[in-house]
């Protein structure tokens, strides 16, 4: 890799061109180099961004959702942690073969069909905490910025019209075409059997066929260069994406799978249209989903999808984005039981941090001597290191690492067995809760609930249950006190009663957590039909 005097980097002949203006201080992945390079930013403090959105054929899977979570998880990060301007933008995709073709199987109305799953699927994106974009586009209502899109194209002589009226992108007039696959070179076809001048060549109109004539619900338009028709999918991200931000984007999103050809695809059109030689800065593509023992991502063309509606009937939305969270934005996800038990497991220590924490807060736990300098030089450390891991390509799995060495280093100080001291304890309770917010804050710019809301969401909203549960403890806690002073036959009794308590609250969903000057509580994890995790 080599960079030249005019900010370029080269690999392979490509080049790709350093934006001017503000360095974030961040590294993202760059496909066309294959590398991580400097995230700068045209506008000082604003971010572009453009997600391809859902073809609307079918149900959500989680290999889709584990794309639009992760994407969120990086916008969020921007956002919220880093605090820069995100202006965001997604198209629907309601008119597409897959679609017609359902259309047909099912006898339904191809747009009635399409507008039951798009709807599907922004129900399972709140139902993931998945913030929607700022802007969205269904194609069927962009049709004539399409249209003006190829005409332009037509206009420049870089796509041609066939003799039955489809439009294909001529990619022999794009010097740049196969920048982020690295393709070598273009095979030749026959256009009279294709109608294309290259197999490379790909369509930006789909001119409809004589025998697609008798099916009049199915969509198609008037164009301008004759026949009637609809768009080519690759056209439809271009148009959509150009219309929101024009000649130029900072980061385009979307899964591994559509690097090629659709995203080459969508580059070529827009460097074309817009003539310049590079229209996105940023690609960012998602590693794909698999089921554990398959190698295929999951797909609804080979059948081996779980819906998210059924994956949240055993996992709750915190523990699918905590799984994303321990996987590399960029890596395969294995999906399975092991992967949604770690995850469980995982935000199950910060849950319990936050309790023991809050309890430590609350005098429940006798206080400790603590080292003030310690716990600044540690805090310190742990922002930096945070900061770092985030800087570095969002890698959230170490950030992750990072929050639980300060966690445990903090429960083994407010948890060890010490003795009781006569002298003062530290004053060190507001490095503590700086420690406490910095994570609670960190895990809330990742989209997790926050700790307490997600106790609060359980509950009947018509009932107190930190009252009712603090009284059942105040009692529980009189016993335990007299049990003390009792004799042995009556201190084994009383004690007892105070677990059976224990173990009723537990049985309707309260683990109780004891310590020396008191108890608290938290619900207990729910846990799937197949795991006893």
């Amino acid at each position: 890799m080599s960079k030249n005097s005019n900010a370029e980097t080269q690999i392979d002949g490509y080049r790709w061109q350093k934006p001017c203006g503000e360095d974030t201080g961040i590294q993202i992945y760059n496909h066309t180099v294959r590398g991580k390079v400097p995230l700068v930013l045209r506008n000082p403090h604003v971010v572009t961004w453009y997600t391809c959105g859902p073809t609307v054929y079918d149900k959500t899977h989680v290999g889709h959702a584990s794309t639009y979570v992760k994407v969120d998880i990086i916008q969020r990060i921007l956002r919220d942690y880093f605090k820069y301007n995100l202006v965001t933008a997604m198209n629907i995709t309601d008119v597409d073969d897959k679609i017609i073709k359902r259309s047909r199987e099912t006898g339904r109305n191809w747009l009635e069909l399409a507008q039951a799953f798009a709807a599907e699927f922004k129900l399972d994106m709140h139902r993931l905490n998945v913030k929607p974009p700022n802007l969205r586009a269904h194609v069927s209502a962009n049709i004539a910025t399409i249209q003006l899109f190829i005409e332009q194209l037509l206009a420049t002589q870089q796509a041609y019209v066939s003799q039955d009226n489809s439009v294909y992108f001529d990619v022999a007039s794009c010097a740049s075409y196969g920048k982020l696959e690295k393709l070598l070179q273009l095979q030749e076809s026959n256009p009279q059997s294709s109608g294309k001048r290259t197999a490379a060549d790909f369509a930006l109109w789909k001119a409809k066929k004589e025998g697609e004539a008798a099916q009049q619900d199915e969509p198609s338009w008037e164009a301008s260069w004759g026949g009637v028709g609809r768009p080519g999918w690759h056209i439809e991200c271009s148009a959509i994406a150009g219309k929101f931000f024009g000649r130029q984007l900072d980061i385009h999103a979307g899964g591994l799978d559509l690097r090629f050809p659709h995203h080459e695809n969508e580059e070529a059109q827009c460097c074309a249209h817009y003539e310049t030689d590079q229209w996105v800065n940023y690609w960012l593509h998602t590693g794909q989903l698999h089921l554990v023992g398959d190698e295929h991502k999951m797909s609804k063309s080979r059948g081996n999808t779980i819906s998210v509606e059924e994956m949240l009937t055993k996992y709750t939305a915190d523990e699918f984005r905590m799984a994303c969270l321990l996987s590399n934005y960029r890596n395969a996800m294995p999906y399975g039981d092991s992967l949604m038990i770690t995850a469980r497991q995982t935000l199950r220590k910060f849950k319990n941090f936050h309790a023991d924490l809050s309890a430590y807060m609350q005098f429940q736990k006798p206080l400790k001597l603590l080292d003030e300098g310690a716990l600044q030089a540690q805090l310190k450390h742990t922002m930096l290191e945070f900061d770092n891991s985030l800087r570095d390509d969002f890698d959230t799995a170490r950030a992750l690492a990072v929050l639980m060495d300060q966690m445990s280093s903090i429960s083994r100080c407010i948890n060890e067995q010490q003795s009781d001291a006569e002298q003062e304890p530290a004053y060190c309770l507001d490095l503590l809760l700086a420690a406490g917010n910095f994570i609670g804050n960190a895990m809330q710019n990742f989209g997790i609930t926050p700790f307490d809301q997600q106790q609060q969401e359980q509950l009947n909203p018509t009932t107190d249950i930190n009252a009712l549960i603090g009284d059942l403890l105040a009692v529980r806690r009189q016993l335990r006190e007299k049990a003390i002073g009792e004799s042995v036959i009556q201190n084994r009794q009383m004690l007892a009663v105070c677990d059976q308590l224990r173990d009723l609250l537990q049985r309707h969903g309260f683990q109780v957590r004891d310590h020396k000057h008191g108890s608290s509580w938290t619900l207990v994890e729910q846990k799937s039909a197949s795991s006893s995790a």
